[in-house]
């Protein structure tokens, strides 16, 4: 009996350390949100790295993208995408083609601050998991998983936050499919100048690529 009731209190402890990890993890991330929310533009540099667990494989590409508004502009694995919310611009470098498409959200939500924490307490269930020092960084890492499992890609995200900017430093998707993505960031700009020839599609840009509407 009385180990049973020392059991009892552990678990009710134990539960209690959650209740109040998680509300942790939610304070932080408003606090990111609130202040992602705020920039008027963005220009992200960062390696993104693809892991496939059935071969074991790692593959490391580096991206840039570029944020204003509703606009944002890829360079990543040798494309150039250009969007301006409704439409998609796709510029591939070795076919010099360009592929006209109907924006979809999901494109940028992976790279996007603004757009993976939008409703995150709607969409996913929060859990701080440790406080730890990387590259002489204060990090605090956060687990988001899906509240509702069925039509997501990913059963998990892991954010790595730096505690003292209060900034992404890391974002790991865990794919269902075995296939998982991390974005480590090695530069982040916020509300730099950017101007249209910068991010607005113009196809005298690229003189001679095949142009196919695919919408």
């Amino acid at each position: 009996m009385k180990n049973l009731f020392i059991m009892l209190v552990l678990v009710a402890l134990s539960a209690q350390g959650f209740s109040q990890s998680d509300q942790k993890a939610v304070d932080l991330l408003n606090s990111l949100s609130t202040k992602v929310n705020a920039y008027k533009s963005l220009n992200i540099e960062f390696k993104f790295y693809v892991e496939n667990l059935k071969d074991a494989s790692r593959t490391m590409y580096p991206g840039k993208v570029w944020y204003r508004g509703d606009r944002y502009k890829l360079d990543l694995m040798g494309q150039v995408v250009f969007s301006d919310g409704k439409t998609n611009w796709t510029y591939l470098k070795d076919a010099e083609e360009i592929n006209i498409t109907n924006a979809n959200d999901a494109d940028a939500t992976i790279f996007n601050p603004q757009s993976l924490l939008a409703n995150f307490t709607k969409d996913y269930k929060c859990r701080w998991i440790s406080d730890k020092f990387v590259n002489n960084r204060a990090i605090v890492e956060i687990d988001l998983y899906p509240i509702k499992i069925e039509g997501k890609k990913y059963s998990k995200i892991t954010l790595r936050i730096d505690k003292t900017k209060t900034q992404l430093y890391t974002v790991h998707y865990v794919g269902k499919d075995g296939v998982s993505y991390l974005v480590e960031i090695d530069k982040f700009l916020e509300n730099p100048t950017i101007a249209d020839k910068d991010i607005v599609f113009s196809a005298t840009s690229f003189p001679g690529a095949e142009v196919i509407d695919m919408r």
